[in-house]
């Protein structure tokens, strides 16, 4: 993986979410101390300051200079190893706080070498759309003995999203107890996720999963669905083939590609031939607005000055002005791991100008939807509606509005919610 990407992973665990988790383990156990407690990814081993909750502590961590500055009371250790190759005794806990590193930005060979000893080990074969959290939690499973358990503190996502639907299935397939709980309050600023507090419990054979939430004063209730209705999370579907959603273009960092109107001119770049309209949110649109025509398209992005032009890569043949602007990027393109896979750095694949724009997140009882009529692109975190058959798009974008699907997905950071695309596709083909 990328250093960065290595850097960005190591969010310290605030000390009262570390006594909770204790806690919670503990109360797993009657309160009778862990013979031997397994922290993968251990970090500056803060889970090891609970001394009177276990016998021994390990923990394995990869960044020497964290390993090296841990302060570590008496039984306590920490080895400087990868934790997904680690392998030695069994324990009767594995607690901690593993990294989160989304799957694109996983070293491939390291991410399919992991998935590979995962498989030999478990007989589970993760894809590789897994986040690493979802390989540490497998992996915590593995290292912890068979009436063991496992406390971790991972994003909430995984009790739905496909990505982890393998690693779900092997845990009910054993027979183990889930307790799943979601943060009410905001724990991590710096990651846009909803963090839980995943109790995987192998002493029971009972295969029950439970929920609940974690208020802002530490206390626990319970939830009868992840999404925090009595309403089941939307599934997940394949598209229809004459309505279906796209996730937003991703041509690999908006500063680069999507303009202002001041960048336009001030590189004579011209609409049409160089750059096409684009809209890379619709969080700022007033709440009545259905319809993005010229007009609103205007006076809310071009003249509010919003990144909203994107600059275009489908022409075989680019204008010197398009030419001397993608010179003068320099290599700000090299940050972007979209832009350096490819042959040529600037060339994406184009999207198709949808009917309808729809916003993936949302707090509140619904996400903004507009008819698209002028024509824009959608981009990044807007997910554009295609429609191929003769249907009355201001009708559709109305019952998507009326759709509650507050009540139907869970929660992606704090209160905001976000419909992925193959949920709006589950929507959609009920209307198709």
């Amino acid at each position: 993986m990328k250093d960065e990407h290595f850097q960005r992973c190591q969010v310290a665990t605030p000390p009262d979410v570390v006594a909770l988790m204790w806690r919670l383990a503990r109360e797993r156990r009657n309160g009778e101390r862990f013979p031997h407690a397994l922290d993968l990814g251990a970090g500056d081993a803060r889970f090891a300051h609970s001394r009177d909750s276990y016998e021994k502590y390990t923990g394995i961590e990869f960044d020497k200079v964290k390993a090296a500055v841990a302060k570590l009371p008496a039984g306590a250790t920490v080895e400087v190893a990868d934790a997904l190759v680690w392998d030695k005794e069994l324990a009767s806990l594995a607690i901690g706080n593993p990294p989160y590193i989304r799957h694109h930005h996983l070293e491939p060979k390291w991410r399919d070498d992991a998935i590979a000893r995962l498989h030999s080990k478990t007989g589970v074969r993760l894809k590789k759309t897994a986040n690493a959290f979802v390989l540490f939690l497998l992996q915590a499973l593995q290292q912890t003995s068979e009436d063991g358990l496992v406390v971790q503190l991972v994003p909430f996502e995984w009790v739905t999203r496909p990505s982890a639907k393998e690693l779900r299935e092997f845990i009910s397939n054993q027979g183990w107890s889930v307790c799943v709980y979601r943060f009410d309050a905001e724990i991590f600023p710096s990651v846009l996720t909803t963090a839980s507090i995943t109790i995987i419990d192998k002493r029971s054979r009972e295969s029950a999963w439970a929920f609940g939430v974690i208020g802002a004063d530490g206390s626990l209730r319970p939830i009868s669905q992840p999404s925090g209705s009595t309403s089941r999370v939307l599934e997940y579907a394949d598209r229809d083939d004459s309505l279906f959603g796209l996730r937003g273009l991703s041509p690999g960092g908006q500063d680069i590609f999507v303009l202002t109107e001041q960048e336009r001119l001030h590189f004579c770049l011209n609409r049409g031939r160089d750059v096409v309209a684009c809209v890379t949110s619709l969080r700022h649109l007033p709440a009545d607005l259905d319809v993005l025509d010229a007009e609103a398209f205007g006076a809310y992005y071009v003249d509010a000055g919003r990144r909203c032009w994107l600059i275009r890569s489908d022409r075989e043949k680019q204008s010197p002005a398009l030419v001397a602007y993608l010179a003068a990027v320099g290599e700000r393109w090299k940050a972007y791991t979209t832009c350096t896979i490819r042959v040529t750095w600037w060339k994406y694949r184009p999207h198709a100008r949808p009917a309808l724009l729809f916003s993936s997140g949302f707090v509140g009882k619904g996400t903004k939807v507009l008819v698209n009529s002028v024509g824009a692109v959608a981009v990044g975190s807007v997910y554009g509606i295609i429609d191929r058959g003769d249907r009355d798009t201001a009708a559709v974008a109305k019952k998507l509005r009326q759709y509650d699907f507050r009540r139907r997905v869970v929660s992606h950071s704090n209160n905001l919610k976000k419909v992925e695309v193959r949920q709006l596709n589950a929507v959609l083909a009920e209307f198709a």
